[in-house]
């Protein structure tokens, strides 16, 4: 078998840039280990910027029908005797138009409409169940059922998670850091009143809480590094007890959920890849980068990178260009990774940490940023993947000043990622 590019990993980077290039008429070949769509708990927060993408590729359509979208989130500290010592909101208002919202919707599903697209497609081929065993210069080598196959490409890209084995054969190492907490993860049927985000914390737990379609919410629970055992070997009612003291309104819904087997544990990690491009080779998603997901940014971050991968390729193939300019993707890319790298990790640091003094740290700086236009405009701004808008010394005065400024919009639009800032490398190929 041959193909122009050879995709590893039938995820959501994976079938982001597969079908960008199949669309142009570009051959893809893509493996996939998993029979199925997977259960596994992954990104399910559609930020602003990946809804623009969407809309770019052409099936925002497609999506629009199928999620829901929210604007606000709600944020809560609560003290020792669970009273608000702090409540307050963040809205995504603020941002530019259009995209003044998120979205949400299961993992699975966006895999399904993305998977649909790309089958529409005849330069589309899907091995799955297969598996990728190793590549030797431009061939690889994968097992699927008793059948061995080789399939020569001109790129290779891994989209196969945080464990590439298309990484380790290329020789790319990473950094990698895991947090001190963990998640516990489920959905079920949700209240009237959750029609929008909310972040629920005390000095030492944290519960997050989204709106799913179908009426039903998505939920995150912290708990420390070593207490999953202990808390399976309680009963359910030492569940639905957390969650219930944080969010009454959850009383009657949580206990929809009726085994320990339906609450997944997700583990935090933060990893990084030295370089996501080497030769024709090129990693996307987490296998190049894995974010804290405090800030649901995960899912987002391997889309856009897909995107601009995707967009390269493209330009690649059609302008005649060499294997060189695919550097660009990651000058690109991974100035932006770490900009919200470095934004989700420290929301994993401020509700990571526990105790009455780290709350009360987190409560001030929550007060300042909240009360402080500009920076809360940037964080909102930068979070939602719509451009990047730096923070100064300046914040820092202007933090404890609680001064306002005005006509932030129009200083967003300043910092906003136009198509010459997604796609630069155009203005080399004229």
């Amino acid at each position: 078998m041959k193909t122009q590019v050879f995709i590893v990993g039938g995820g959501v980077a994976g079938l982001t840039v597969a079908l960008k290039l199949v669309k142009r008429g570009i051959d893809v070949i893509m493996v996939e280990k998993s029979p199925h769509l997977g259960h596994a708990y992954k990104g399910e927060l559609i930020q602003p910027k990946t809804i623009q993408l969407f809309e770019r590729a052409g099936i925002y359509e497609s999506f629009s029908t199928a999620w829901t979208t929210f604007s606000t989130i709600e944020t809560s500290e609560l003290n020792a005797h669970l009273q608000p010592m702090l409540r307050s909101s963040m809205d995504y208002k603020q941002l530019p138009a259009p995209f003044q919202y998120a979205a949400m919707l299961p993992h699975s599903d966006i895999k399904r409409l993305l998977l649909k697209e790309v089958k529409r497609y005849d330069t589309f081929t899907l091995l799955q169940p297969a598996t990728f065993e190793k590549m030797e210069e431009n061939r690889a080598f994968i097992k699927q059922g008793k059948q061995k196959r080789t399939v020569a490409f001109e790129f290779i890209i891994g989209a196969e998670g945080v464990n590439s084995r298309v990484r380790e054969q290329a020789g790319i190492e990473r950094q990698r850091h895991v947090y001190e907490h963990d998640f516990l993860t489920v959905s079920f049927p949700a209240p009237d009143v959750v029609k929008h985000g909310h972040l629920i914390a005390t000095k030492d737990r944290f519960l997050g809480l989204f709106p799913l379609p179908n009426g039903y919410v998505r939920t995150v629970y912290l708990i420390r590094k070593g207490e999953y055992k202990a808390w399976r070997k309680e009963p359910l009612q030492f569940f639905y007890d957390h969650y219930v003291s944080l969010f009454p309104a959850l009383d009657g819904h949580v206990q929809t959920v009726k085994e320990w087997r339906a609450i997944q544990l997700m583990v935090p990690i933060r990893q990084h890849a030295n370089h996501y491009v080497k030769d024709n080779i090129a990693l996307i998603g987490d296998a190049a980068h894995s974010v804290h997901p405090m800030a649901g940014e995960g899912m987002n971050l391997a889309i856009q990178g897909a995107d601009c991968l995707g967009e390269l390729l493209i330009d690649l193939y059609e302008k005649r260009k060499g294997n060189e300019f695919l550097t660009h993707y990651e000058s690109v890319h991974r100035k932006r990774v770490k900009a919200i790298m470095n934004l989700s990790h420290l929301g994993g640091l401020a509700y990571g940490k526990e105790g009455k003094a780290w709350q009360r740290s987190r409560t001030f700086a929550l007060k300042q940023l909240l009360n402080n236009e500009t920076l809360l405009a940037k964080y909102l701004f930068n979070i939602s993947g719509l451009g990047f808008w730096p923070f100064s010394v300046k914040d820092s005065v202007t933090l404890v000043k609680r001064s306002k400024t005005t006509r932030v919009v129009n200083q967003m639009e300043q910092y906003q990622y136009g198509l010459d800032d997604d796609y630069p490398w155009r203005q080399q190929m004229r």
